[in-house]
């Protein structure tokens, strides 16, 4: 009897028909990936934000600050002790003394802390390289073994690789409250100039880059250098202070026309100044930099590499 089968130009036919299918379904199917990425990671921040009202519900209007009225913004990505000792209290945390470093980082620990928020909520998963915090991560481990993580006073150590999210400068002069102007950014993804994961084209590794700039009372950027690398330069999404994110294309997104990854330099600039605005200055490090004004957005974040 006549044996049934495939013959070899037909098995090489099926076999160019499906890598045909996966080189045209691979892309779109990254993309869809990439898609929904960018749609949890708004919804985490909508959350961030609706907590965050919580929580300024029973601190006179006041969104969250880690540290003391004193403190000022940690150059070292950590504070005195995480867990603020075997007492677990603020004092302990901060170090005390006169201006008590504190991190981004503690400060959005406070809602997970007060307003019944989950480490993963802080987590982008377009953000490469950061995990959800876990206790059992923390180097020395609690001395408590039955320490819960709402006694902590911070992600850990290292804050910087536990969460994913920029927060409007809350260590200076000019803090962004409820009552502040409802077009004012108050989180965001992380800062491209403080993300180890945007360095390649941030510092210009790659010669065809171009930075932002500003021509002809626009601004311009056609490589997309000035946004977040979590959604692959392709824009970020922004928490205002009226409790609405959106996905924006470009950073200059704040009152005025402000870019929120940067501070105003050298003083508050008047209203034509749209160049200042626009561009702004580049935080290049951690601690040394601040609002100038409650319409001067600058989200700031702990880099990851901070702790190499």
């Amino acid at each position: 009897m006549k044996r049934k089968g495939f013959t070899l130009v037909e098995l090489l036919v099926v076999i160019a028909i499906i890598a045909l299918l996966m080189g045209l379904l691979m892309p779109a199917l990254a993309r869809v990936r990439q898609m929904a990425y960018r749609m949890v990671c708004g919804s985490n921040l909508a959350g961030i934000g609706k907590s965050m009202l919580i929580y300024s519900n029973d601190w006179d209007d006041e969104y969250p600050r880690g540290g003391t009225s004193d403190s000022v913004w940690s150059t070292t990505g950590s504070i005195a002790a995480w867990e603020g000792g075997s007492l677990h209290d603020r004092a302990t945390a901060f170090g005390g003394g006169d201006d008590p470093p504190a991190t981004i980082g503690s400060c959005f620990y406070l809602l997970i802390k007060l307003a019944d928020v989950t480490p993963k909520q802080f987590i982008c998963n377009g953000d490469t390289g950061v995990k959800a915090f876990k206790l059992s991560d923390v180097v020395p481990l609690p001395v408590d073994a039955d320490m819960e993580v709402t006694e902590g006073w911070d992600f850990g150590n290292e804050p910087g690789t536990q969460y994913s999210y920029a927060y409007h400068m809350p260590f200076g002069t000019y803090l962004i409250t409820v009552s502040s102007n409802p077009g004012c950014p108050v989180a965001a993804d992380r800062n491209p100039y403080l993300d180890q994961n945007a360095d390649a084209y941030i510092d210009g590794a790659d010669a065809e880059e171009v930075a932002p700039s500003w021509f002809n009372n626009a601004y311009y950027d056609t490589d997309k250098t000035g946004n977040a690398a979590a959604h692959q330069r392709e824009g970020q999404n922004v928490l205002f202070n009226d409790s609405h994110v959106n996905f924006e294309s470009w950073p200059n997104c704040g009152v005025n026309n402000d870019n929120i990854w940067k501070y105003w330099y050298p003083d508050p600039p008047t209203e034509a100044s749209h160049k200042q605005l626009s561009l702004g200055g580049e935080p290049d490090d951690v601690g040394d930099f601040e609002s100038l004004s409650e319409e001067d957005a600058f989200l700031v974040n702990e880099p990851q590499d901070i702790y190499n």
